[in-house]
Order: C-alpha cells, then sequence, then structure tokens
C-alpha cells in the first residue's frame, strides 16, 4: 500500500511532467503567434492568443519553475513542507503581481500619464 510520502513524490514528478510540455507547447504557439503577428499574417487571431494566452504561460511557467527548483534542491526522499513553503510562497506572490498588472486598468488603480 503506497504511502502519503511516495504519492506526493510521484506527484512532483508528473506535477514537473504535465507542466513542462504545456509550457513548451504554450511558448512555443505563444512565440509563433508572435511571428504571425510580426509578419502580418492571421492578424486578429494571433493579437487575440497573445492577449488570451499571457496569463496560461505564465502560470505553467511558474509550476515548470517551481517544481524544477523544488526537485533540484530536495536531498531526502519524501516531502519537505517548509522547502515547499519557501519555494511557493515567492512564487505565488510573483504570480498574483503578473495578475494584478495584467488587469491594471480595469481594477481602477491609477495609472501615470504618458508623455
Amino acid at each position: 500500500m503506497p504511502t502519503a510520502l511516495c504519492y506526493y513524490g510521484n506527484m512532483s514528478s508528473s506535477l514537473h511532467r504535465i507542466s513542462a510540455i504545456l509550457f513548451y507547447l504554450l511558448a512555443g504557439s505563444f512565440f509563433v503567434s508572435y511571428l504571425l503577428l510580426r509578419n502580418s499574417i492571421g492578424l486578429p487571431w494571433s493579437q487575440w492568443w497573445m492577449n488570451v494566452a499571457d496569463l496560461p504561460l505564465a502560470l505553467v511557467a511558474v509550476l515548470y519553475g517551481g517544481t524544477s527548483l523544488y526537485r533540484s534542491v530536495k536531498r531526502t526522499e519524501g516531502v519537505s513542507k517548509p522547502l515547499l513553503i519557501v519555494i511557493g510562497v515567492p512564487l505565488l506572490a510573483f504570480f498574483i503581481l503578473l495578475i494584478v498588472l495584467n488587469f491594471w486598468s480595469i481594477l481602477g488603480l491609477p495609472q501615470v500619464p504618458v508623455i
């Protein structure tokens, strides 16, 4: 019967693999969309994808980076909850900052006049 520590160890490995696949797929599609937008090919769809896919790409990048850092720093078998907190809290704060910056004008926060 698998223990909880074995389950979480496999879960970090699975999360790392899934986030890596999603990161490469989203980043590749973002790159292709940028190239299409830059060359004025498929203008409305590439512009829409660049507007829509920024936060999912950031989320997957934070997950992939966080799981990579956790797996490289963790020295023992099992789960290290202090390490999860030390890595997870700054990454969560960074992702929340990205969300706030993305929705800055919708949230009604003060805006600096453009010179």
